[in-house]
């Protein structure tokens, strides 16, 4: 409210890019763990399912990925192309990973949220299948699901409580700096 009296805070496209990539890596660094615990004390899989150590990274590309996929609704045409280079570019570096590589990963991580998620449009949801399926977690369920090659919808509605707080705040965020 304040700050719309007093206008908003100005932030440059660069240092928007930063505080994303580093807010998106310290949850994943911080969040990955608690979700992985989550999925194996659930009691709904048949078997335990198991992450190693190398699996933090596809998660990180994965809420990378649902959250850049936001971007388009809520900055201007041309600043959200430039926004997500920067972004990639940002990961890239701080993940010490090779940025086409990494931008063909984001691109081929959101056709494939997009396929398995429509005709939602809902980033969480399409985050959520994404862990489910790039994880495998198919193998670990009762026969039943795992057959039909469908999340149990227990389990997912569980990710999906999850995985809404790996979701970047753009109306928090908008309302308090205007992008420059």
């Amino acid at each position: 409210m304040i700050a719309t009296l007093f206008g908003r805070k100005k932030i440059t496209e660069d240092r928007l890019s930063n505080a994303f990539v580093n807010s998106i890596l310290a949850l994943t660094e911080n969040g990955f763990p608690n979700v992985a615990a989550e999925l194996i004390e659930s009691p709904e899989f048949a078997t335990a399912p198991f992450f190693g150590p190398e699996d933090e990274e596809l998660f990180a590309l994965i809420v990378l990925a649902g959250n850049l996929m936001e971007a388009p609704r809520w900055l201007g045409a041309g600043q959200d192309k430039r926004f997500v280079s920067l972004s990639i570019s940002k990961f890239s570096e701080a993940t010490g990973r090779d940025c086409s590589r990494t931008e063909n990963q984001v691109m081929e991580m959101q056709g494939v949220m997009g396929r398995l998620n429509h005709p939602s449009k809902n980033p969480v949801y399409a985050m959520s299948k994404a862990v489910f399926h790039h994880y495998g977690l198919f193998r670990f369920q009762d026969d039943y699901f795992r057959e039909l090659k469908a999340p149990n919808p227990i389990i997912l509605r569980r990710i999906d409580n999850l995985m809404a707080f790996f979701l970047w705040n753009w109306e928090e965020f908008m309302g308090e700096y205007k992008v420059v």
